[in-house]
């Protein structure tokens, strides 16, 4: 259906110009077409609206009553598609003023300078202002009205906010390279006993992440050491100061693939990441729901929850 409406607006545009030109050469050399497609154009309207719309032969050229018809309502609807074009440029370039966004750390850090750089290629006259800290902080500023909108990791349980997943990650243990996991005959559970864990502070997803998979696979540290950035944590591991359990987007970001290591007794575990705004619709300004919709276009996955 969408191909044979493409194809028709293609068709009245040339049906259009050949009226007005009174002739399929001229119209095949305005439109810049070869006079065969300009014939077949012009044949499937005819074969469309099932009936002749020019009564044509190599010394005549005659619009028919329904080929009035058609070419009036054809120059009708590419005149509002015209126009509904004009309005779609003017509302892009009227929307203006600011938007401050929150980031968690790994959204900030490694996801949202592209989702940024689309937005501002469509939407030059809004400023944007991020300001990166952990999902706790963000929340709670986006709560407090100092920030509109959030793009955070893990549950948002703050009262007056509501939040949807708009792209899926996946967390992942990162193991030094000679870590004495990496070598021996096989991984038991005893072995997964008391290790060093490099993790993000309290108040970041991933550190709520960590802690619940800790619990949830009855892993006992021996130490826990909190860096406040994701590329400190990885730059640890590489170091071989720990274990750790982060994002595979970071991962991916900081060449740190061939740290991922499947663990036995610790299973995989996917989370979202997700847009948080204040619960109220009426504090939503137009700049947010464009900048929302935005984001629900680039990840389609917002759309499906």
């Amino acid at each position: 259906m969408i191909g044979r409406f493409s194809m028709d607006m293609e068709a009245l545009k040339t049906y259009i110009t050949a009226i007005d030109e009174k002739s399929f050469t001229k119209a095949s050399e305005v439109l810049n077409l070869s006079q065969p497609t300009v014939s077949a154009h012009i044949k499937n309207l005819e074969r469309f609206f099932q009936t002749t719309l020019i009564d044509r032969s190599p010394k005549h050229f005659q619009v028919t009553p329904t080929g009035e018809f058609v070419y009036r309502r054809a120059r009708q609807v590419l005149g509002l598609l015209e126009k509904a074009h004009q309005e779609v440029k003017q509302y892009h370039e009227e929307v203006g003023g600011s938007i401050y966004i929150g980031a968690s750390y790994t959204v900030g850090e490694y996801i949202i300078p592209s989702l940024l750089k689309k937005f501002d290629e469509k939407y030059p006259a809004i400023d944007l202002q991020v300001r990166i800290a952990n999902s706790e902080r963000i929340n709670r500023e986006v709560q407090q009205h100092e920030l509109d909108l959030g793009l955070v990791e893990g549950k948002v349980t703050e009262q007056g906010l509501r939040s949807f997943p708009f792209m899926e990650d996946e967390m992942v243990i990162i193991v030094p390279r000679e870590h004495p996991l990496r070598h021996g005959d096989g991984i038991t559970f005893d072995r997964l006993q008391d290790h060093t864990w490099i993790t993000r502070e309290g108040g970041s997803g991933t550190r709520a992440m960590l802690d619940s998979m800790l619990v949830s696979s009855n892993i006992r540290p021996r130490k826990m050491i909190t860096i406040g950035s994701n590329h400190g944590v990885v730059q640890g591991v590489k170091e071989g100061l720990g274990i750790s359990f982060i994002s595979k987007t970071v991962v991916e970001h900081t060449d740190a693939e061939d740290l991922i290591m499947q663990l036995p007794y610790i299973r995989a575990t996917a989370r979202y990441f997700s847009i948080v705004t204040p619960i109220n619709e009426e504090e939503i300004t137009e700049n947010v729901r464009v900048f929302i919709e935005h984001v629900r276009g680039l990840y389609k996955l917002s759309q499906n929850h």
